[in-house]
């Protein structure tokens, strides 16, 4: 059986381990093996978890390993993702079964889909994204590494680009784009096209510094 590790055991790693759980109580074939993190006492006094095996870093990879990357910003978890895929590591996806996937939806790997996430039809999701309860509209594209936070809601043709970041509750109106590296704060409704690495915030979103 396939042994999973969760990259990370701070809090977005312990979020995916549930996630992890409730994909096995629905039949998925994996164990879980544990957490990779360097800090060796991250999960000390937060009760019953699977141990931290070793840090990414000094991790020696086994035939039956599975990995998924609990890293909730964009940049660290390609950092992380590619640590393990240089060694030949190989990634699943873990889509909640509360999750609604309609037709034509392509999903790549290492993906984590979050319950109540609804992703439409003809879309788009790539490698190693994270979609965490939020709803993706028809024929809308996410690229590789980025992340919806809670509550985000892309609609029809959106296209949101590699290591992008959107806030809790924000939205993105139909046909606009979100470049690489973009950052979309809390709540924010973004109504224009966001340039690549840009910062934006508010209702309409526009480009901050922080």
């Amino acid at each position: 059986m396939k042994q999973l590790l969760i990259i990370g055991a701070r809090g977005f790693g312990r979020e995916v381990y549930d996630l992890a759980m409730d994909c096995i109580k629905a039949g998925a074939d994996f164990e879980i093996k544990g957490f990779l993190d360097e800090k060796k006492d991250a999960l000390d006094g937060l009760g019953e978890y699977p141990p931290i095996v070793s840090s990414v870093e000094d991790y020696e990879i086994q035939p039956d390993d599975v990995f998924i990357c609990g890293l909730g910003a964009p940049e660290w978890r390609k950092v992380y993702t590619e640590k393990i895929l240089d060694k030949g590591g190989k990634f699943i996806s873990l889509i909640s079964p509360l999750a609604i996937i309609r037709r034509n939806a392509h999903i790549g790997e290492g993906c984590i889909i979050t319950h109540r996430s609804n992703i439409s039809v003809d879309t788009n999701i790539g490698n190693h994204a994270a979609i965490l309860s939020s709803g993706i509209g028809h024929d809308a594209k996410v690229g590789e590494y980025s992340v919806l936070s809670g509550g985000v809601a892309i609609n029809g043709y959106v296209e949101v680009g590699r290591e992008a970041y959107l806030g809790c509750h924000s939205m993105v109106a139909p046909h606009k784009k979100i470049g690489d590296g973009a950052f979309v704060g809390i709540g924010s409704v973004v109504i224009s096209n966001v340039k690549a690495g840009t910062k934006v915030f508010g209702n309409p979103a526009k480009k901050v510094e922080f």
